[in-house]
């Protein structure tokens, strides 16, 4: 899956990678684990990016970290859930698929080092 490639390569790359299957792990496993920054999919399961994106807004009262959002590709709404996400929300950066890993690694770079 995207989400083990993604894990494996930023491992690969030195950083310390939690992955979740949902929003609702991953909402979870943000309270647990305080990271620098997520990366979540708009097209999840269960709860999807938006649903978990909102969530932290609400709890948190802002976003704790950096946040970059991807779209699933392929699903009509994708496009305009980045913008959303990017405008109404405040993510970090948005990705829309495909697009190459080492854009987004130059993207997790530049924003951890801010």
């Amino acid at each position: 899956s995207f989400n083990s490639t993604l894990k494996k390569y930023l491992e690969y790359e030195g950083y310390l990678v939690v992955s979740a299957f949902d929003g609702n792990q991953g909402f979870t496993l943000l309270k647990q684990e305080s990271p620098d920054l997520i990366i979540t999919d708009i097209i999840m399961p269960n709860e999807d990016g938006m649903g978990f994106l909102l969530k932290i807004l609400q709890e948190f009262k802002g976003f704790p970290c950096k946040v970059i959002v991807i779209s699933g590709g392929g699903r009509i709404a994708g496009k305009e859930y980045l913008e959303t996400a990017r405008e109404l929300l405040g993510v970090n950066t948005i990705f829309e698929k495909p697009f190459e890993m080492d854009e987004l690694l130059a993207s997790i770079q530049q924003l951890l080092s801010q």
